[in-house]
């Protein structure tokens, strides 16, 4: 009997001292919320209690996975490691009942003896793992129940550590974008306070340099052909030697990469393996209105750490912001551009202007008209009436292959060459001669020039005229026939030493001579019909004979009725007299 109750309150004290330990373990778990602490509370106490060497903590990642977080005598090779363990039990086991015979064969291999969950809500949040014990001593019951017993303990302590943690994870993540956001913001003000694409650029590779601790970058931009450049090469001793920026095909290859990625993720092999080979660790691509418009190209950093995703997105974001700024430059750049081409065309279109004639000559019994609308600010199209004695004026009415400054230059050549010709003591013939001559000495063989020179005696009422390929003009008589002015020859520029014939035409009282360009009859309308000769026949014919400027004027508005709303095309150009006694 004495034996009995000495066993009993020997029992008792030790239930106790278990309790004791418990409770002091409890405060001791919940004391703190910092998981790596809890783990090393929850592994430590049973390995001293139980004079065990070894043993390791695992938690819960997934369906059948448990992730070595902690160990105790073994390799610290294996934490971070995965282990597949079928977790159906509830109560510690011993290595030899588990199921799972790949878990097993692996913790076995290690030495673990003991296998004993720790669980919350019938919830398994992880293991705990134990070796032998010293001297390698079984189990005992009570041994497995304080296991037990501590390790439901330990459960809510290890699951707010873990949401702590993950909180602290979160709130790391959102102080990183913070400060990512607050660095594209100064880099943005960087980006924004010039709009040189070189300075943008340089700041770009600066700031990424900077940002990412890495020494070689490299930045293509896509040029006004569409082409792919290098535009900041830095880090490197002779960029020649890299391949990526002087092979136009990889070039091209890089503007196909839509998304940021490593260097061994980049599918074009090509381009892979140069990058690899020049120390260049990340592609990212730089886009604006959903089009890869360049790419960055960026080396390993200088302490060898690997990138992480972050890092990809810091990147892409920053080079689309400095996209748009680069776009904003080229945009501003090319506007410039604009203006002051459109300030030179506007100068050379006041001085194209002055060298047509500012008002018709002055003649009794004769009534002259010009007009010239050109469809661009500068033209092709050249008329002139000028005298050249008492008696004699001079008629001239062309039309210039092409539009724009280059036919206006070449329109100058023709009416310098005219007044500079035209007072000689040659034929007519002779003088369009000489004029052909000239513009094909001074002119590429695709430009060339149709031309219609007249000289009209006011005084015996006599037209002389070459028509050098132009649109022939009309003569209208009184009693309502037409007649065409088609003698001459080719048309200007075509051909050195070609003869021109002259026609010499007696003009009588009432008779009109009407000349234009084809911007006249070519003039189309919304259904791509032109408005053709005939029709200027019929408005010659059918128009109110007044003055000569009326009637152009009349011309003019009966081209446009005609037209509609579609745009000029070419250059309308008219010339007109008629005699008035």
């Amino acid at each position: 009997m004495p034996d009995t109750i000495g066993g009993l309150e020997r029992e008792h004290d030790q239930r106790l001292v278990e309790l004791q330990s418990l409770f002091e373990l409890s405060k001791t778990l919940n004391s703190s919320f910092n998981l790596q602490t809890v783990l090393n509370t929850l592994l430590f106490t049973p390995m001293g209690r139980m004079l065990i060497a070894h043993g390791a903590i695992l938690l819960h990642s997934e369906k059948d996975q448990f992730k070595i977080q902690i160990v105790k005598g073994l390799s610290r090779d294996l934490l971070g490691k995965s282990i597949s363990l079928q977790n159906d039990w509830d109560q510690p086991v011993h290595i030899d009942e588990l199921q799972d015979a790949a878990g097993k064969a692996l913790l076995q291999k290690h030495g673990i003896r003991l296998v004993s969950p720790i669980l919350s809500n019938n919830k398994c949040l992880g293991l705990i793992l134990l070796g032998k014990k010293l001297g390698d001593q079984p189990f005992k019951a009570d041994e497995l129940e304080y296991l037990s017993s501590m390790a439901n303990l330990a459960a809510p302590a290890i699951e707010n550590s873990s949401y702590i943690k993950e909180l602290q994870e979160v709130n790391r993540q959102l102080d990183k974008k913070i400060q990512e956001l607050n660095t594209l913001f100064d880099i943005g003000k960087e980006l924004n306070a010039t709009l040189e694409r070189d300075k943008i650029a340089n700041t770009l590779a600066y700031a990424i340099m900077g940002e990412m601790m890495v020494q070689k970058c490299l930045i293509f931009l896509e040029n006004e052909q569409g082409v792919c450049m290098p535009q900041v090469i830095k880090g490197f001793r002779r960029p020649n030697e890299v391949a990526l920026i002087a092979d136009a095909d990889l070039q091209e290859c890089l503007l196909a990469c839509t998304n940021a990625q490593l260097a061994e993720e980049v599918e074009n092999e090509q381009v892979r393996q140069e990058m690899q080979k020049s120390g260049l660790a990340l592609l990212v691509p730089m886009i604006t209105q959903d089009k890869v418009k360049g790419c960055i190209l960026v080396g390993g950093r200088l302490n060898a750490t690997p990138f992480q995703h972050e890092d990809l997105e810091f990147l892409a974001t920053l080079g689309n912001s400095a996209m748009i700024s680069l776009e904003n430059a080229r945009l501003l750049q090319e506007t410039i551009i604009k203006e002051r081409l459109e300030e030179e065309l506007s100068i050379a279109r006041d001085i194209q202007q002055g060298l047509l004639p500012k008002s018709p000559p002055k003649v009794d019994g004769y009534d002259f008209a010009g007009l010239n609308i050109p469809s661009l600010q500068v033209g092709g199209d050249y008329y002139d009436y000028f005298k050249i004695d008492e008696n004699r004026i001079a008629l001239a009415i062309g039309d210039v292959s092409g539009k724009g400054v280059g036919a206006s230059l070449l329109m100058s050549n023709l009416q310098a060459s005219l007044h500079a010709m035209i007072h000689a003591k040659w034929s007519l013939s002779e003088v369009v001669f000489r004029i052909n001559n000239i513009i094909h000495q001074n002119t590429p063989f695709d430009k060339f020039i149709t031309f219609f020179l007249a000289i009209v005696d006011c005084k015996s009422g006599e037209m002389t005229y070459v028509n050098a390929g132009h649109n022939p003009p009309y003569i209208y008589h009184p009693d309502g026939t037409l007649k065409t002015l088609e003698v001459g020859g080719l048309i200007l520029g075509m051909m050195p030493n070609m003869p021109y014939e002259q026609e010499t035409i007696k003009l009588t009282k009432g008779d009109w001579v009407v000349s234009f360009t084809d911007g006249v009859s070519e003039a189309m309308n919304e259904d791509e019909e032109e408005y053709e000769e005939y029709r200027i026949e019929s408005y010659i014919q059918t128009a109110e004979k007044r003055d000569a400027a009326q009637f152009t004027d009349g011309l003019k508005e009966d081209v446009r009725r005609f037209c509609g709303n579609a745009p000029q095309s070419d250059d309308i150009t008219m010339l007109v007299f008629r005699i008035t006694g």
